[in-house]
């Protein structure tokens, strides 16, 4: 066996502190414990994996599933869609809207200052097989505009986003005024037409 050989490093007192807690809460020693973070660093670094970026997705997983994400077979949530668009296009597409309006809503009292942006970054991570996603805001002429493009998008699966994001811009109060949507691609349009009158913004994303 290799002998094990100790080495002297320096730290900086409030980090040192703070994993002499974290050893303490999990019942084992400071020496164990900074072995293990060597460890996960060495492992992170084998696999390509940047910490810093590891855990902000695991910040972002949580916080998907505290919102109420679930994990689903790709294909199992594309065919339950299809055959709920098919059996009835005007409720599926209510479905998406209403929640839409529940996704704005959230983000609306969550994020008084800055909900446009944080709903944009919620979407960004939780669009998935998305080619290019572009959610701007036109502060001058109080416009919002979203597209997407994503070829292995059905025509029904498109037309349900589109519904999606006309019920999320009308939750913070824009109209949308233009909204396409086919096989790979969507559109959608919402302005406050009265937004400089009353002298809202919403910041630029």
């Amino acid at each position: 066996m290799v002998s094990e050989r100790r080495k002297t490093f320096v730290a900086r007192e409030d980090l040192l502190r703070a994993i002499s807690e974290i050893a303490k809460e999990n019942g084992k020693s400071l020496y164990e414990t900074v072995n293990e973070i060597f460890e996960s660093a060495i492992l992170f670094k084998k696999n390509g994996v940047k910490m810093g970026a590891a855990l902000e997705d695991c910040g972002k997983m949580k916080a998907a599933r505290e919102t109420g994400y679930i994990l689903c077979l790709e294909n199992l949530w594309s065919e339950i869609n299809e055959v709920a668009y098919g059996a009835s296009p005007a409720d599926a597409a209510s479905a998406w809207r209403n929640a839409g309006v529940w996704f704005g809503k959230k983000h609306a009292a969550g994020q008084p200052a800055g909900y446009f942006e944080s709903m944009r970054k919620e979407l960004e991570f939780s669009l998935w097989n998305v080619s290019e996603f572009s959610m701007k805001w036109d502060e001058q002429c109080g416009k919002a505009e979203i597209s997407v493009l994503a070829p292995r998008f059905s025509r029904s699966k498109s037309e349900l986003f589109a519904c999606f994001f006309e019920g999320m811009l009308s939750a913070i109060g824009l109209k949308v005024n233009h909204r396409e949507s086919g096989s790979g691609f969507i559109r959608v349009v919402g302005k406050r037409e009265d937004a400089q009158n009353r002298g809202d913004a919403i910041e630029k994303s």
